[in-house]
C-alpha cells in the first residue's frame, strides 16, 4: 500500500514537471513576442530575465524529467537572438499591457512552482523549486516597482 502511495506521488510529480515545461514554452514564446513590441527599456529587460529563468527552469525540469524515464514536451521554435538595440517603429501592444500580462505569467509560473513545492518528495527537488520560487517573487516584485514608476498600475480612484 505504501509502495502504490509512492508510485502515485511521483506520478503526481512527473506530471506537474512535464505541464510546466509545456506552459514555460508557451510563456517562452509569447514573451518573445512581448520583447517585439515593448518600447520600454526597462520593461525590456524584465522580459528577458523572465525568458533567462524560464529556460533555467526548463534546463531543470527537463533534467529531472529524463532522469526518471519520462519524455520532455515538445519544444517552441527556435527564436532570432534579442538584442535591446532592436525596437521597432510602432508597438501593436502598449507597455502597460505588456506588463500586465507579464506579471499575471510570472504570477502563474510562481504558483507552478509553489504547488511543484508542494508536491515534492525529494530534498533535490525541494530545493530547486524553493529557489525558482525566490527567483519569480523576486522578478515580480521588480515588475510591480517598475509598473508603479511608470504609471502602469491602476490605483482606485479616492
Amino acid at each position: 500500500m505504501i509502495n502504490d502511495n509512492l508510485a502515485s506521488l511521483q506520478f503526481k510529480e512527473m506530471f506537474r514537471l512535464w505541464s510546466q515545461l509545456g506552459v514555460n514554452q508557451s510563456y517562452i514564446a509569447s514573451s518573445h513576442a512581448f520583447f517585439n513590441h515593448t518600447r520600454d527599456k526597462k520593461l525590456k529587460i524584465m522580459i528577458l530575465e523572465f525568458i533567462q529563468c524560464l529556460k533555467e527552469e526548463n534546463k531543470q525540469l527537463t533534467l529531472l524529467l529524463k532522469e526518471n524515464g519520462v519524455l520532455a514536451p515538445t519544444a517552441t521554435m527556435a527564436y532570432s537572438k534579442m538584442k535591446m538595440t532592436d525596437i521597432r517603429g510602432k508597438s501593436i501592444i502598449n507597455d502597460s499591457e505588456i506588463s500586465a500580462i507579464l506579471s499575471m505569467n510570472i504570477a502563474s509560473s510562481l504558483l507552478a512552482v509553489s504547488q511543484a513545492l508542494e508536491l515534492s518528495v525529494k530534498k533535490k527537488h525541494l530545493a530547486k523549486y524553493g529557489e525558482l520560487h525566490m527567483r519569480y517573487a523576486i522578478l515580480g516584485s521588480k515588475l510591480i516597482e517598475l509598473s508603479k514608476i511608470k504609471g502602469w498600475l491602476l490605483a482606485p480612484a479616492q
